[in-house]
């Protein structure tokens, strides 16, 4: 079944920014190598890219429907998300356990050290740095954690 493709008009049951053949145009002009794969098993990709870009913390004025006008950076990262799921089934949305995350630092008597690092939902969840780089200027920085390139 294919996407149904928002264009900034309200589509009601869109899935999607781009088709599969978008995204094999824009991944041709991003990326050396492409991801095989039928367009049914990028659709479903782009499905899950969906998902994960619905559930960012978008600018108010602009999200979902961007002023009537998709811009090329949001389907560029809807790409690069989708094809990271199509490469690794389960990049977008990883098994998380919220429990006290440890690591093995001894072996003779076993031993474990709890890790440091935050122990929340927001802190278990997949950056794709590429995409999230794309999508700054409609993202707010409250709760995401941009990367910078010199």
């Amino acid at each position: 079944m294919a996407v149904t493709i928002e264009t900034g008009a309200g589509v009601v049951g869109a899935d999607s920014y781009i088709t599969a053949a978008e995204f094999t145009t824009l991944e041709s002009a991003l990326f050396t190598l492409a991801v095989t794969g039928t367009d049914a098993a990028k659709e479903v990709g782009l499905r899950r890219a969906w998902v994960y870009l619905r559930a960012l913390d978008w600018n108010a004025s602009t999200f979902p429907l961007f002023l009537g006008t998709i811009p090329d950076v949001v389907k560029q990262a809807q790409m690069v998300l989708a094809r990271a799921e199509i490469t690794s089934e389960g990049t977008l949305s990883p098994d998380v356990t919220l429990s006290g995350k440890k690591v093995l630092t001894a072996v003779g008597d076993l031993s474990w050290t709890l890790q440091s690092a935050p122990n929340t939902v927001e802190a278990s969840r997949p950056v794709i740095s590429m995409a999230m780089d794309l999508l700054r200027p409609y993202l707010t920085s409250g709760s995401t954690t941009f990367l910078e390139r010199a």
